[in-house]
């Protein structure tokens, strides 16, 4: 038995022997109340945990990507130094919320399962309960893990001290501009569009994006990294019930990270069947639940690569025009911010530098 377990043990925290990656998730009726740590073994793979109140649980995970470029790491130096991944699955093994550090999923069974969850049914006032337990949750883990996962714990811990999507004034909001305008009735398959608890049928997503100064390297002064955050609604009847959120840290800091802050929001409109995602592997880009650019990265945005900001242009158009080819994506606008890019147009793109140092806009 390692240290950190012995540790948690002693403590009165439930610990489930696993292997790392292939650990099954235990059913509710195994779990005692509270904080279960089901694997916490290395802390350079990741964590598995989960949490129980009144009967239902909610699932926890992390994973540990690339290493961040320097600059990243000197601008947040308590924040962790690679890239990480975390989400929050409910009782039917659905994901519903994710946090991704990189362009994709560390684990790739991550990207499937959430594709696969838009077929999934969802009962609305149970999912409002899932993000209160995710909360929950992420506050006893954090307290939980042993020092030398702090990194584990790192975003569980903003996550925490965040409201809910009931008690969210920028959803409400957008809740009600949503209802005014119903999807279509018959779905374009010629299916019916309206399903109780499907979360199969309309869906429209809200992307706020969220930048912060970095420092100096190289030649780059004044550049911007951006992150966004992603959230799912689906039509419900009668108006927008919030099922998933997918938060892009975009190789650097997240939304929510010291330095950062909101800019601006996009919201599209019906999507049938949709999910976020874009192309894994630059293939057709449909709904595999990856989201950002998925060519080759740069943080100098130089060898044809991309760069954060790009990937947050990506997944606010995303929001507003639905998944496309992202290798073939371009726009032209200009830069919200000081830096590279004020006084012309600066064109974002997955697969060459254009000056793409800004912060950009939403449309």
């Amino acid at each position: 038995m390692t240290r950190g377990l012995r540790h948690l043990m002693m403590m009165g925290i439930a610990v489930v022997a696993g292997c790392s990656g292939t650990t099954q998730r235990p059913t509710a009726g195994t779990l005692q109340d509270g904080i279960n740590v089901l694997d916490a073994k290395d802390p350079m793979f990741g964590v598995t945990a989960a949490y129980k109140e009144q009967g239902r649980v909610v699932y926890f995970e992390t994973r540990v990507g690339a290493l961040k470029p320097e600059i990243y790491r000197n601008d947040a130096p308590d924040a962790p130094a690679y890239e990480m991944d975390m989400r929050f699955v409910d009782q039917n093994n659905d994901t519903f919320y994710a946090m991704r550090g990189g362009d994709s999923f560390v684990d790739a069974t991550w990207s499937h399962e959430i594709s696969a969850a838009r077929h999934t049914k969802i009962d609305y006032a149970a999912r409002a309960i899932d993000f209160k337990l995710a909360q929950k949750a992420a506050a006893a883990l954090a307290s939980a893990l042993p020092a030398s996962f702090k990194d584990h714990a790192f975003h569980a811990v903003l996550y925490s001290k965040e409201v809910t999507p009931s008690e969210n004034p920028q959803l409400q909001q957008a809740s009600l501009q949503i209802a005014k305008t119903p999807p279509p009735a018959v779905a374009p398959s010629g299916e019916q569009g309206y399903g109780s608890f499907n979360s199969g049928g309309w869906s429209t997503f809200w992307t706020g994006k969220y930048s912060g100064n970095t420092g100096c390297a190289a030649w780059v002064c004044a550049a911007k990294h951006s992150a966004t955050d992603i959230w799912s609604c689906d039509w419900n009847g009668s108006g927008c019930s919030w099922v998933r959120r997918i938060v892009a840290n975009n190789h650097g800091r997240g939304p929510f990270d010291s330095g950062m802050g909101f800019d601006c929001n996009s919201q599209g409109g019906w999507q049938y069947n949709g999910i976020e995602g874009s192309t894994a592997g630059g293939a057709d880009g449909w709904y595999d639940g990856q989201g950002g650019c998925q060519t080759g990265y740069s943080w100098s945005s130089s060898n044809n690569a991309h760069l954060c900001n790009d990937d947050a242009a990506y997944e606010l158009w995303e929001a507003k025009y639905g998944p496309q080819n992202n290798v073939g994506f371009s726009v032209q606008q200009y830069g919200t911010h000081g830096g590279f890019g004020t006084s012309s147009p600066t064109t974002f793109s997955c697969n060459y530098p254009n000056g793409d140092w800004n912060t950009p806009n939403c449309p």
